[in-house]
């Protein structure tokens, strides 16, 4: 009997800790895309970013450097801070996986876009990045939102 409360405390410890876990990678997440991407502080990029960054993105290169460079070509060349970016719509996490759905108001067409971002966490930073983009259609076949 006794193995068996000790084995079921164990397993509720061990899914606690890890669900914690997750709920943090999800803060640290979705406070590194509204503070960087969507207010354009760059400069806090080392608070979120690992010191190696793996980027699947096809357009930009690996590493922290290359990120930086490609956040600071999204502020407006008149130095404002960047306007109406977008919102996050949904926030999904499963291990040390982070998956955001952003609407985002301007980019990559004129109706703006979906975006899902896939980011990797490990010890409390962002390590590696995928992500999908679709523009947002002027008519699309169907009445079905893209949130």
């Amino acid at each position: 009997m006794y193995k068996i409360i000790f084995s079921f405390l164990m397993i509720t410890l061990m899914t606690g800790c890890a669900s914690n876990e997750v709920e943090e990678n999800k803060k640290l997440v979705t406070n590194f895309y509204k503070e960087v991407l969507f207010e354009g502080k760059y400069q806090s990029i080392d608070k979120y970013i690992g010191d190696v960054y793996i980027q699947h993105n096809p357009a930009v290169a690996d590493g922290k450097e290359a990120f930086t460079k490609m956040i600071k070509s999204f502020a407006p060349e008149d130095g404002s801070k960047l306007k109406s970016w977008g919102e996050i719509i949904r926030v999904v996490a499963e291990k040390d996986l982070v998956i955001l759905h952003i609407k985002n108001y301007n980019w990559p067409g004129e109706n703006g876009g979906a975006i899902v971002d896939i980011f990797r966490v490990e010890d409390g930073k962002i390590v590696e990045h995928w992500d999908v983009v679709q523009a947002i259609p002027d008519n699309p076949k169907n009445n079905n939102t893209m949130f």
